[in-house]
């Protein structure tokens, strides 16, 4: 390989190191590059485990035609071992420095991965001749000075998924242990609303189960949020007709829709579609729940649904209510986002639902978008693509 060629792949290979996000695929990266960039016979890397400071093998990998050499491997495991016990030691960085760098000549090349001072672990490579050190260190060095950068982020973004797993799994068994009372709480309120006939008490009985629910709602609002922040949200699909879905959660509002007086009409294209049935049922249920809780007294809520140009299942909602600002309507899909709180006296939510919403549609391919004026209603909709219609 020219130096031209030589240099074109260091610029190739850096720019590929600055788009990886875990230890493992920058590891499996640098080595398969490393052997092809120098020819080396053998390529390995190992990185500090930030739970137990000890150094670890990460990637080790032959060249084709070296893989059954038993020599090249066992010489890798004894630069291993002393590597290891020399940086798990109670090590001044000048010796490990040294280490390196007397063993780093000829046919091989042992670099230090360093950042801020910090050792991070280090990349071997054997080549097959006496010059090997001499015609790649220069190339390696430069790779490694990306390396150790990477290693950086890499170490915020693991740090960051290890305290969202961490945080989702406390949720869960938090909202596990909630759920039980507020169940019973509910439940319980349910049963002496029917054999109070007091009037009066009725009121009280309906907040306890009203506020109830809302807690129960908030509580699973914050875990789905959670586990949207920590992971990408699984989907499981299966076929159904969303006519009959979106009927159903229509009337579940039934006696709220009689308190607040709301016109409701709607217009269900009778299809079958292939998505998340409990995630559809959720993006529904929010959508049709945010359009009553911002309507006023008497409003008009539409509801219409078809397969649009694109092959793409369409559900949208028209509400006459509060209507929404520009420069609200710019963080409603937000978490933890409310909008017109001159107006949130009169209402209850957690800033979730819409996020969530936005989380569910994406999931599937699709989107969901708005359009609203102030004190002139809104329309919401989304999309979910579909194959075959």
């Amino acid at each position: 390989m020219n130096k031209s060629d030589n240099h074109k792949q260091v610029y190739k290979f850096v720019k590929k190191l600055n788009t990886l996000k875990t230890y493992k695929d920058l590891s499996k990266e640098v080595v398969e590059n490393l052997l092809d960039l120098t020819g080396a016979l053998v390529c390995w890397i190992c990185l500090v485990n930030p739970a137990t400071s000890r150094i670890e093998l990460k990637k080790f990998q032959y060249a084709h035609t070296y893989e059954k050499n038993l020599s090249l491997k066992e010489e890798v495991e004894n630069i291993h071992i002393i590597s290891s016990e020399l940086l798990t030691s109670n090590f001044e960085p000048e010796d490990a420095l040294d280490f390196f760098y007397s063993t780093s000549k000829n046919e091989k090349i042992l670099e230090p991965i360093i950042y801020r001072e910090n050792l991070l672990g280090y990349v071997g490579l054997i080549g097959n001749n006496q010059y090997f050190h001499d015609t790649y260190n220069d190339s390696v060095g430069i790779i490694l000075e990306n390396i150790n950068s990477r290693l950086e982020i890499i170490s915020l973004y693991e740090e960051k998924a290890r305290s969202m797993k961490e945080r989702v799994e406390f949720l869960a068994s938090i909202s596990h242990e909630f759920k039980t009372p507020l169940n019973s709480i509910i439940g319980f309120s349910d049963i002496l609303k029917n054999k109070i006939t007091n009037p009066e008490n009725h009121k009280y009985i309906d907040n306890i189960s009203k506020s109830s629910r809302f807690l129960l709602s908030l509580i699973k609002d914050t875990l789905d949020l959670s586990r949207a922040e920590s992971a990408p949200m699984e989907l499981r699909y299966e076929k159904f007709r969303p006519k009959e879905v979106i009927s159903d959660i229509i009337w579940s509002f039934d006696e709220i829709k009689h308190e607040k007086g709301l016109d409701f009409s709607y217009t269900l294209s009778d299809v079958e579609i292939s998505a998340d049935l409990k995630r559809f049922q959720q993006l529904i249920y929010n959508l049709i729940s945010n359009a009553i809780k911002f309507s006023k007294q008497g409003g008009i809520i539409t509801i219409v649904t078809y397969i649009n140009e694109n092959n793409e299942f369409v559900f949208e909602i028209k509400d006459t209510g509060d209507g929404i600002s520009k420069k609200d309507g710019e963080k409603i899909f937000n978490f933890f986002s409310q909008v017109n709180r001159n107006q949130l006296k009169r209402q209850q939510g957690s800033g979730v639902g819409l996020a969530i919403c936005k989380t569910i549609a994406k999931a599937h391919g699709g989107d969901i978008f708005f359009k609203s004026r102030l004190h002139h209603g809104s329309t919401f909709w989304f999309t979910i693509p579909q194959e075959n219609i």
